[in-house]
């Protein structure tokens, strides 16, 4: 079976071009590698997973929202019954 390759070409931000080229010379992997297996795994997760399991990357979170954040991770809740039941595995 031969393959053939095809030239695509799409408008990225400059922070992300400047994140693909750090991570493509640090890992030493060719950007039309990285480029390819990415689309491959975003379309096979948006096929098989639900709409509501993609958070979209570029979120900006106002300043209340992210003090919000923050005090949440700082001092999270006491984990309830139901949450310890499950991680023990419980039925209940």
């Amino acid at each position: 079976m031969s393959t053939s390759n095809a030239q695509v070409s799409a408008t990225i931000s400059t922070t992300t071009r400047e994140k693909l080229d750090r991570f493509t010379e640090e890992l030493g992997l060719k950007k039309n590698f990285v480029v390819e297996q990415a689309l491959l795994y975003f379309m096979a997760s948006r096929r098989e997973l639900p709409g509501e399991a993609f958070i979209p990357t570029r979120i900006v979170l106002d300043d209340d929202v992210f003090a919000q954040v923050m005090d949440r991770l700082e001092a999270p809740p006491a984990p309830s019954a139901a949450l310890r039941n499950l991680l023990r595995g419980a039925d209940d």
